[in-house]
């Protein structure tokens, strides 16, 4: 079965040439709607209460990084991480390629310092660090200008580090 299609992503945006041993962030923002509360098992969390509201799933990809974003785009696949458990239940609907932050830590802690956001459940997608967790709880959808603002905070530049992935074909 195939997956979505990949959207071209264009030419990468540059403020200036990096020094070839620079470190490249690879990040990405997945953004779902939770349509009401509910109890979901998320792997080695166990049973977890995902509230209402909007969630906004930080990760990375050193290598494929289309590729991992159309994975958690998929409607079927194998459940891996965190991440697979809660877009299995509730589809992704949006995606973003963040170029330039310090870490995925970092980007999540910057979502998380937004006006009415919190990381929660804790501890979701950081089984391999030691933060609170990578995904971000909103009571409202996050703007695309929101996700920007947290970037910047987070050490990308201010223009050009965001870009669309692409949207999840609506089911029939």
């Amino acid at each position: 079965m195939s997956g979505p299609a990949l959207p071209s992503s264009g030419p990468e945006e540059s403020t200036g040439e990096a020094a070839p041993d620079a470190p490249v962030s690879r990040l990405y923002v997945v953004l779902t709607r939770v349509p009401r509360r509910t109890r979901l098992h998320i792997g080695s969390l166990g049973e977890v209460t995902m509230q209402r509201g909007w969630f906004a799933y930080v990760g990375s990809a050193v290598r494929a990084r289309e590729a991992r974003v159309a994975r958690h785009l998929a409607a079927r696949k194998p459940l891996r991480w965190h991440a697979d458990y809660l877009f299995t239940a509730f589809p992704a609907e949006r995606a973003w390629l963040v170029d330039g932050a310090a870490g995925e830590c970092e980007l999540a802690g910057a979502l998380a310092a937004l006006p009415g956001a919190e990381r929660r459940p804790r501890r979701f997608g950081a089984g391999d660090c030691r933060c609170a967790g990578h995904l971000v709880y909103f009571v409202r959808r996050p703007l695309r200008r929101d996700l920007a603002a947290a970037a910047h905070a987070a050490g990308a530049p201010e223009k050009g580090a965001v870009r669309a992935f692409g949207r999840r074909p609506a089911s029939s």
